[in-house]
């Protein structure tokens, strides 16, 4: 009779441990099951590429070309309309050095560009400054005086090399406003 206990013993052991093997396992198949924790989205820059930074601060620079070349065309008295394409500062430039109303002269003609590329480019979740090199030809935009009288610098460089800055109007916004815009040292449009 002990023989028999001692028989049996083992067989309960080793169906306990069984069971509680089985168990064991069913309980990581369930935490096997169940998703995992998403994680927190990274926050993405302004722009998606180079590529879109590019287009957004060309676009912006042409709209202001063109609305500054027309301002120009009537004297300069009406520079409130490129106000929405430049920062607060830099529209302040722009009136303190206005030599087209100064002088009481209008521009007939206008110019082009070519983005030759990136000085810089800083682009953020929260803000995005961007620096293009740009070759501005200006052989077609003429200065005239009050009498009509062609007073273009005959010096003038018709092609002229530019850093233009732009700048996010915004936090978060894809929307850009030229900063400044200064010279390209050290560098010839038609030479490049």
């Amino acid at each position: 009779m002990e023989r028999g206990a001692r028989h049996r013993m083992p067989t309960l052991l080793r169906a306990v441990v069984a069971g509680l093997a089985i168990a064991g396992g069913a309980v990581s198949l369930v935490a096997c099951a169940q998703p995992s924790p998403q994680p927190t989205p990274t926050p993405t820059a302004i722009f998606a590429s180079e590529e879109e930074a590019l287009a957004a601060a060309t676009d912006t620079y042409a709209k202001f070309l063109s609305s500054y070349e027309a301002v120009s065309a009537t004297g300069g008295a009406v520079l409130p309309a490129v106000r929405e394409y430049v920062s607060a500062g830099y529209y302040e430039e722009l009136k303190s050095a206005n030599i087209v109303t100064e002088n009481g002269w209008h521009t007939e003609g206008s110019s082009t560009f070519e983005i030759r590329g990136f000085d810089s480019l800083v682009n953020t979740a929260e803000h995005a400054e961007i620096t293009l090199q740009v070759c501005r030809d200006v052989s077609m935009l003429r200065f005239l005086d009050q009498y009509g009288t062609d007073v273009t610098p005959v010096e003038r460089l018709n092609e002229v090399p530019l850093l233009v800055s732009f700048e996010s109007d915004s936090p978060r916004s894809s929307v850009l406003t030229i900063r400044g815009v200064g010279t390209w040292q050290g560098h010839s449009c038609s030479s490049s």
